[in-house]
């Protein structure tokens, strides 16, 4: 029994019930019936129910805030509710309307309000793509108004933009060229960046910039590592720099062909969830260990490396962390950037299927350890070699401080090698925000399965 399957039948449970009351209260009006759906599905599932305040989901004309004021908020920074339900579903399998960048936000100097956007990557055959936009560029401005916290959501907007672009100059920034119009497409997400093989010297080495965990796409992850196992490769370095999280199975997979052939069968990932769905899987599944317990798969592309060396910034949470500390009891991981996110919580979509309303909710439902239970929750997965990003060489490059750390911790195996634990990025005097101090809505969020 695979653990979405689980988590499906407990949701069928709970929409039995909400479905009894609307046979008892036919007039609900359409809001009463989202916040119902809301109250029942959280106090059910939600992994902090125990922790919820007692609202009448009755007295609020608001379905978001009253969402909102559910959640446990001293931990939970992650749970979301939306009015696009089957948006949400097309995002989560790569099918996106937007331009095809992905942003990351900088303070232009300490204290400043003003904002600059540095251009972490671009998705090919996108509207981005097609205008030049590349990594490096920065944006100063948007629809004309300069870049600060409360403008910095049009860059996601919806309807056409336009971008100025710019350069930092004695810490300040002065425009280049023209404004770049820009208007949104349907794109389908290829989570594979870019990925080469190298040949350093009688060593074999793969790159793979990896930016989202799509199920529906872990065929292409399996073609891939069969073509790497047919050259041989003996080390990876695998670029989770802006990969925000997604599908514990496809985690799972990638963790399954990465590590030592002998980690087949051990465990990946041990699963707790509220009493309530607890004690219903417990006693529906007494047999079954695996709505518990993951555990690494057997597959024929398996590399079986001892080492593996991973590209890290505070924007790699969830499913990518996953990765990282369900390995490392198992193998060399070598940890490359900065401190990750974070997020060592899944979530599940949940709809209700007996309205049209609409409405969805993405609630944490479970927390996640290791086989050795090794994390500290209360902080991300700090590296062993600290570097800022630094977006002044094309992702994979030889010349990208990141891969030069890699390369010789690959080339001086077993030596000290001190002289990558301090940045070399350009970046120092760019003061990052910390995560959702800015009003980018779209939260980074793990889902099962």
């Amino acid at each position: 029994m695979k653990l979405f399957d689980s988590a499906i039948i407990i949701l069928i449970a709970v929409f039995l019930c909400v479905g009894c009351k609307k046979d008892k209260q036919i007039e609900l009006s359409q809001l009463e019936k989202v916040n119902e759906f809301i109250h029942e599905s959280m106090s059910t599932n939600y992994y902090w129910a125990d922790q919820m305040p007692e609202l009448s989901s009755h007295e609020h004309t608001d379905s978001k805030a009253y969402f909102d004021k559910l959640l446990y908020s001293s931990i939970d920074k992650w749970s979301f509710i939306t009015s696009d339900y089957q948006g949400l579903v097309d995002y989560f399998n790569g099918v996106r309307k937007e331009y095809g960048y992905s942003v990351r936000p900088a303070l232009i100097s300490e204290g400043s309000s003003d904002w600059i956007g540095f251009i972490e990557f671009v998705y090919p055959n996108t509207p981005a793509s097609r205008a030049n936009l590349k990594r490096g560029d920065i944006i100063i401005e948007v629809n004309g108004h300069s870049l600060n916290k409360n403008t910095y959501a049009e860059l996601f907007d919806n309807e056409s933009i336009s971008l100025t672009l710019g350069t930092m100059k004695s810490g300040v920034a002065e425009p280049l060229d023209q404004p770049i119009v820009l208007s949104p497409e349907e794109i389908h997400i290829n989570p594979i960046l870019k990925t080469h093989v190298q040949d350093r010297d009688g060593h074999i080495i793969a790159y793979l910039a990896y930016t989202s965990f799509i199920s529906s796409l872990s065929a292409d992850l399996e073609s891939l590592f069969a073509e790497f196992k047919e050259q041989g490769v003996q080390d990876l370095i695998l670029d989770l720099r802006y990969n925000g999280g997604g599908s514990v199975a496809t985690a799972k997979l990638l963790a399954s062909m990465i590590g030592p052939s002998s980690i087949a069968d051990e465990v990946f990932i041990r699963s707790s969830y509220n009493n309530t769905v607890s004690d219903y899987l417990a006693t529906k599944y007494p047999d079954d260990e695996s709505i518990f317990i993951d555990r690494f798969l057997k597959h024929p592309n398996n590399l079986s490396l001892q080492n593996l060396y991973v590209l890290t910034t505070s924007s790699t949470a969830s499913a990518s962390e996953m990765l990282i500390y369900a390995l490392a009891p198992y193998m060399n991981v070598v940890q490359i950037g900065e401190k990750t996110h974070g997020k060592y919580y899944g979530s599940i979509t949940i709809n209700d299927p007996d309205s049209d309303h609409g409405w969805a909710i993405q609630p944490i439902v479970m927390k996640a350890e290791n086989v050795n239970n090794s994390i500290d929750y209360s902080i991300g997965l700090s590296p062993q070699i600290q570097m800022y990003d630094s977006f002044y060489a094309e992702l994979g490059a030889d010349d990208d401080p990141f891969m030069n750390a890699a390369f010789n911790l690959i080339n001086n195996s077993g030596e000290d090698n001190e002289v990558f634990k301090s940045s070399s990025s350009k970046m120092q005097y760019i003061s990052m925000p910390k995560p959702y101090e800015h009003p980018l809505e779209n939260k980074m969020y793990l889902s099962l399965p």
